[in-house]
């Protein structure tokens, strides 16, 4: 479970592991995005790979959000560039204890391979060509710090089988995957302080893709995607996904319609063509924690308001109503469509027609509901045609919050919990 922060702070990354049963699971490849924070074809591409690939023979970890407050803002790096602090570092830098962290991980016994995941501009090519394709730019290309790290061990050998890879699902010939070998021991003083270098200097084989910032977002996933398997290959880590790669595919996971978000355990918002704006949103000051089915989903405070963001994407604003909260309501019996079924609250329901909700000791709030002297909404047959359209949560308007309150006498109304109910056509 990830915990709402409230102040300016870096945010601690996550780790996934996708590891098989099979005992010869090990070594691992860790794949690595979201350094900087407005680079988001890095932190898509693992958000897919965490919940559509399985590994069914090898161990692929991964760090899906590294700068995770940066990408909340947007940002290429709040603290500075990230990826500009594996040398040295003061211990006063907002960012060290983030950076010792992932550090530990790249050294890890387990770990072999790292595979760093960017942006870059335009397209790279060995020499001039124009202002977009050129030797000095960064887009579509497989990067190495040196050319061989052991005599065991040649990097360029490895990430050219990748980039072959990779050069054999092109969706245009402009996006041709080259290797760039920054030969960073000679003299590159801003690589040197790169995650990779650290890596490499640490006798650890490292990699970074770039996919080009002049590419749309999909096409950006889609080359990322096809590096993270280019090595999963060449390190005969077997795996599936549970899609086709291409495009269209791609599009529908970045804006998957099961995303949600579940808040303290009694509230669930479906988060798929979500409205910009949910007024009087229930909240606990000091106490709003989160997780969600999407790695790189995000709650957190902005001024007087609460954010969801997918990545760097804004999704929608809760506007707070705050009030405290109350854990005692698990179950709700509910009628849908004439059939009485048990919902545990903080759930999302769907139906076709009607609903109703028998008495309970609580005060039920159907927000988009409203009849004149009606104090609970419990114990009224009500229909999609009864809720009032900008009410809703979703941009179809189709779903709609069934809010419940323990009543104490002589007291505040508490909130236990919310369902959610989807009308299916």
């Amino acid at each position: 479970m990830f915990i709402l922060f409230v102040n300016a702070e870096p945010i601690n990354f996550s780790l996934y592991k996708l590891d098989s049963n099979n005992p010869s699971n090990k070594p691992a490849l860790l794949v690595i995005s979201g350094i900087q924070g407005d680079e988001p074809g890095g932190f898509n591409a693992t958000s897919i790979l965490i919940k559509h690939y399985k590994v069914y023979d090898g161990s692929v970890w991964v760090v899906p959000n590294l700068n995770q407050y940066s990408i909340l803002r947007n940002n290429r790096g709040i603290y500075g560039d990230m990826n500009r602090k594996f040398a040295k570092l003061d211990k006063s830098d907002p960012e060290y204890q983030i950076i010792q962290d992932i550090k530990k991980i790249i050294l890890d016994e387990n770990v072999i391979r790292i595979l760093h995941l960017h942006d870059g501009s335009g397209f790279y090519r060995e020499s001039y060509v124009n202002n977009l394709l050129n030797q000095n730019r960064w887009g579509n290309c497989s990067v190495i710090d040196q050319g061989t790290l052991f005599e065991y061990n040649d990097l360029n050998d490895n990430i050219s089988q990748v980039v072959e890879y990779i050069n054999g699902n092109l969706l245009d010939n402009l996006h041709r995957y080259r290797v760039k070998n920054t030969n960073t021991a000679d003299g590159d003083t801003e690589q040197e302080k790169s995650l990779t270098y650290f890596a490499t200097i640490n006798k650890k084989m490292a990699f970074a893709n770039e996919a080009s910032k002049s590419l749309p977002l999909n096409q950006r996933v889609y080359y990322h995607l096809l590096s993270i398997e280019g090595m999963m290959k060449n390190m005969n880590i077997k795996f599936e996904r549970d899609f086709d790669l291409d495009i269209k595919n791609i599009d529908k996971l970045i804006n998957h319609e099961n995303t949600n978000i579940v808040i303290n355990n009694i509230i669930e918002i479906p988060l798929h063509n979500i409205k910009p704006v949910i007024n009087y949103f229930p909240t606990q000051k000091g106490n709003m924690n989160f997780y969600s089915n999407t790695p790189i989903v995000w709650l957190f405070e902005d001024g007087k308001n609460y954010r969801i963001k997918h990545g760097n994407k804004n999704l929608a604003y809760l506007k707070p109503f705050y009030t405290e909260f109350d854990y005692s309501l698990k179950n709700v019996s509910i009628i849908i469509d004439d059939n009485e079924v048990e919902i545990p609250i903080g759930t999302i329901v769907s139906l076709k027609d009607s609903f109703e909700i028998p008495p309970l000791p609580y005060r039920i709030n159907v927000i988009g509901y409203y009849k004149d002297g009606i104090e609970s909404e419990s114990g009224i047959k009500i229909k999609k045609e009864n809720l009032i359209d900008k009410f809703s949560i979703d941009k179809d308007n189709k779903k709609y919050r069934i809010e419940f309150y323990k009543q104490t006498k002589g007291k505040e109304d508490k909130f236990a919990g919310m369902i959610i109910l989807d009308f299916k056509d």
